[in-house]
């Protein structure tokens, strides 16, 4: 079972379509449309990227999470209630999570990070009909024009 934490994140991702950029040099680039959640208009779609510089593995799933991983996952409601409460623009479904003591990064830790420098990350990021599923380190987000 995976339980996902969703992050401190000012946006719904809202999309049925996702780009995935990954280079060795530059890291992983996603975009998708996703729903300012300081918008007065709650049907506003912009479109965002999501950077990680520092990616171990990165893989892109052709299904709806939801349906593939029936009963499978869970969204930690401890902390989908503390950031809500901590901060009004967050949004406790956002569709981008990161996944709390993934067996998976645990198993492959010592092959990615064998000196634990790069405080590396599960993340799962939910398109509509897709999802990608990262190892990766730090992450920031810009809102595109």
């Amino acid at each position: 079972m995976l339980t996902l934490k969703p992050l401190n994140f000012i946006f719904k991702i809202s999309t049925t379509d996702l780009e995935l950029v990954y280079t060795e040099s530059g890291g992983v680039r996603i975009e998708v449309g996703a729903i300012p959640l300081k918008s007065i208009d709650k049907e506003k779609c912009v479109n965002i990227e999501i950077i990680f510089s520092i990616v171990a593995e990165v893989k892109c799933i052709t299904l709806n999470f939801d349906e593939s991983n029936y009963n499978g996952f869970c969204i930690s409601e401890e902390s989908s209630i503390g950031n809500h409460l901590e901060n009004d623009l967050h949004h406790p479904d956002s569709g981008f999570y990161e996944v709390i003591d993934s067996k998976h990064l645990q198993e492959n830790i010592k092959k990615y990070d064998p000196r634990d420098r790069l405080n590396l990350k599960h993340y799962i990021v939910k398109g509509y009909d897709s999802y990608i599923e990262l190892i990766a380190s730090t992450y920031y987000v810009n809102e595109l024009n």
